[in-house]
């Protein structure tokens, strides 16, 4: 049997540091770029200004979804090691 030895404390940490990178990128949206027409003073740049930004905003969106699917996908992976080792240490204790 494999020797497998699992730091919970480092799960939530990874966890926390994932939600604290998505909290930080969904906070600077490049949306705001695009505010109001002339804005870039030539029509062609301001067209593909806009199209960057919804692009951007897009993207942006599909990856803070997925790192905060992430953060609890190891949120979860943590209680229930949690979970076990607490059955474990029960069942030692009370010899079930």
């Amino acid at each position: 049997m494999a020797d497998v030895r699992v730091v919970l404390q480092a799960l939530l940490d990874a966890a926390h540091g994932v939600e604290a990178v998505m909290d930080e990128l969904a906070a600077h949206d490049v949306g705001d770029l695009a505010t109001t027409p002339g804005t870039f003073g030539h029509d062609d740049l301001e067209v593909v200004t806009a199209d960057f930004c919804a692009r951007w905003s897009y993207g942006l969106a599909n990856l803070t979804d997925d790192g905060n699917a992430l953060a609890r996908g190891l949120e979860e992976a943590a209680a229930g090691y949690a979970d076990a080792e607490q059955l474990a240490v029960d069942q030692f204790r009370w010899g079930r």
